[in-house]
C-alpha cells in the first residue's frame, strides 16, 4: 500500500527538521546523510524519496530553518519600537543559549557563505537575505530613512559577532558579546532617531 501524502510530507518535515539542528550547528561540510537520517530516526531510503543530494538538502533545510528561526516569526512585541529591536539582537546575540528546536542558520554558518558548492552559497545568501529584510521591514515601521542599509550593516555586525565569539573563552566571550549588544543596539537606535 503507497503512503499518503500527509506521510510523505511527515516524513519530509522530519528530515528537514533534523538536516536544519545539524546544518545550523555543524555547517555543510560537517554533516553526513548518515548523522541526518539518524537524527530524523529514518533510513537513507526516505531521503532519496525526498531529495537528490545533501546539497539539495541542505538547501531546503535552509528554508526551514530561516523560516522558523525566532527572527522570522512575528510577535506581539512588533510594536515596540526599543523593545522589540533590543530582544531582536539580544536573542541573535545570545547563540548559546539560542533556540535549539529552531536555530538561525546565519549566527554558525559563516563559512558556508563562501562555500565551493553554488546551492550552498545561493542557500545561505537567501537565509541573509531573509534576515536584511525582516530587520528593514521593522525599521521602515519604525521609520527609518536608510531601513534597508541600516538591516544590512546590522545583519553583517551581528553575524560577524557571533563567529569571532565563538572563539573566545569564558569571561571573555560574555564581555565581548555584551559591548557588541550594546553597540549594535545604539547603531539602531540612533538610525531610528527620527521617529517621534
Amino acid at each position: 500500500m503507497p503512503y499518503t501524502p500527509q506521510h510523505k510530507e511527515h516524513t519530509r518535515q522530519r528530515i528537514l527538521h533534523a538536516a536544519a539542528k545539524l546544518f545550523c550547528s555543524q555547517g555543510f561540510d560537517r554533516v553526513t546523510l548518515t548523522q541526518i537520517m539518524k537524527q530524523a530516526n529514518m533510513t537513507h531510503g526516505a531521503f532519496y524519496a525526498h531529495f537528490s543530494a545533501k546539497s539539495s538538502l541542505y538547501e531546503a533545510a535552509m528554508q526551514f530553518a530561516t523560516s522558523h528561526a525566532f527572527w522570522a516569526r512575528d510577535d506581539k512585541q512588533t510594536e515596540g519600537k526599543e523593545t522589540h529591536i533590543k530582544a531582536l539582537v539580544s536573542r541573535y546575540l545570545s547563540w548559546s543559549k539560542s533556540d535549539k528546536e529552531h536555530p538561525s542558520p546565519l549566527e554558525f554558518l559563516v563559512t558556508d557563505a563562501a562555500h565551493k558548492e553554488e546551492k550552498v552559497r545561493q542557500a545561505y545568501q537567501a537565509c541573509f537575505d531573509s534576515l536584511v529584510n525582516r530587520l528593514a521591514g521593522i525599521l521602515k515601521k519604525r521609520g527609518s530613512q536608510d531601513a534597508n542599509a541600516l538591516a544590512e550593516e546590522t545583519v553583517v555586525s551581528l553575524v560577524g559577532t557571533v563567529a569571532i565569539a565563538r572563539s573566545f573563552a569564558q569571561p571573555l566571550q560574555s564581555d565581548f558579546l555584551k559591548r557588541a549588544q550594546k553597540r549594535i543596539v545604539n547603531r539602531l537606535n540612533s538610525g531610528l532617531s527620527t521617529v517621534s
